[in-house]
């Protein structure tokens, strides 16, 4: 288990925008995440794109038992951004709402990771930020841990100042910080 998924283990959860570099540090720490959570207890709802989740399920399958794998559920990110042929905050969360509440009707306890992309650069700072304000609140309703990823190459600066602004939590691929009242990071006491 990496360093990072173990404080986010020590965190008690919450929303975590994670802005990774390398694909390679991305893939184990979403491997490590969902580990984490299985032994936790928790079903796991990874929404992924067709390129990379079958690289995610392969070091599953090697760590995993059959029935830990029945614990992971798999959206195809592209799916759920692009519902209705664009990033749209309101469909998005109601799409995502649809889809944890058997779980949490069902007191399953859950916990996802989210690797957002987007089509088009145009206006998506605005879109992302209202999509993440709305999860945000989500999590707190749910009072699951989510991870909301991005690849740090496609967040210029006013959209990374607009993440920060609605996460609790900053990781990167060394690293979970806290992110203070005025949108620093900072470590987590």
């Amino acid at each position: 288990m990496t360093e990072q998924t173990k404080k986010l283990q020590q965190s008690n959860g919450g929303h975590i925008f994670y802005e990774y570099q390398s694909e390679e540090s991305y893939i184990q720490n979403t491997v490590s995440y969902i580990i984490a959570g299985i032994e936790q207890g928790d079903h796991v709802i990874v929404i992924e794109n067709d390129r990379v989740y079958p690289k995610i399920e392969r070091q599953l399958r090697n760590e995993l038992k059959k029935e830990d794998l029945e614990k992971v559920h798999r959206v195809n990110n592209f799916d759920f951004y692009c519902f209705k042929g664009d990033f749209n905050s309101a469909t998005i969360i109601s799409y995502f709402k649809k889809f944890v509440e058997p779980f949490i009707n069902k007191k399953v306890s859950i916990r996802t990771w989210a690797h957002v992309e987007w089509a088009d650069q145009e206006q998506i700072t605005y879109y992302v930020g209202e999509y993440e304000k709305e999860v945000d609140k989500t999590v707190i309703e749910f009072g699951t841990t989510t991870v909301c990823a991005y690849d740090e190459r496609r967040v210029p600066p006013h959209l990374k100042q607009a993440l920060l602004s609605c996460h609790r939590y900053y990781m990167t691929d060394e690293d979970v910080l806290c992110i203070s009242e005025d949108f620093r990071t900072v470590e987590c006491v």
